[in-house]
């Protein structure tokens, strides 16, 4: 089990187009693959609330299940991240609330003691996130995604995660303005963005 404090800078490209033009210039990626993000809450949509996520996901053939309670302020999040392996079948997507439980993970222990619990969980959807890695010279590490949501929409952002966000804010948004790149601060999460495609479909 890994429990950790989660820095991340979180920039909102655009458009597709902006989004097709910086992969263009960034090169070649260093990495590529495909992220499926399983959604969970509890019965009565109060747990986790706006501010964090119950989220199973699946990529590169494994599957990791975390929770994550912070806040996204001005395009930069943090969070104390929860995360281990699912210990079950991939195949079996989604899980049981009784499944969820039974693994003991120490969020959702989290989770109770903010919260009071146990409480009963469900499965509220998935969402697709293609995502695209590329290291700059001065050894950051940029994660360009595609998100597609249930009801078809797509958005575009760039993540860097980070122990100094001041220096590497200058540093991301200073790259992606000498690309001639367009982008705003990201004013919400994944999870966020799920729920608000989810209400309007």
């Amino acid at each position: 089990m890994s429990m950790r404090q989660e820095i991340e800078l979180k920039l909102r490209l655009e458009s597709r187009e902006q989004y097709e033009e910086l992969c263009r210039k960034l090169g070649t990626p260093d990495d590529a693959w495909e992220q499926i993000n399983h959604y969970f809450r509890s019965e009565d949509g109060k747990i986790p609330g706006d501010k964090g996520v119950i989220r199973i996901r699946l990529e590169k053939d494994r599957a990791v299940f975390t929770v994550k309670l912070g806040a996204l302020r001005d395009g930069l999040a943090t969070a104390m991240e929860y995360e281990e392996a699912w210990p079950g079948q991939v195949e079996q997507m989604p899980p049981s609330s009784n499944e969820i439980w039974e693994t003991g993970h120490s969020g959702l222990e989290a989770l109770e003691q903010q919260f009071g619990g146990p409480f009963p969980l469900e499965w509220i959807g998935k969402m697709v996130n293609r995502r695209k890695l590329y290291r700059t010279v001065e050894g950051v590490c940029l994660e360009v995604d595609a998100s597609r949501y249930p009801d078809g929409h797509e958005d575009y952002e760039v993540e860097v995660e980070t122990d100094r966000p001041d220096r590497d804010r200058g540093m991301l948004e200073g790259l992606l303005s000498s690309l001639g790149i367009r982008f705003t601060p990201q004013p919400a999460t994944k999870y966020q963005r799920f729920l608000e495609h989810m209400a309007g479909s």
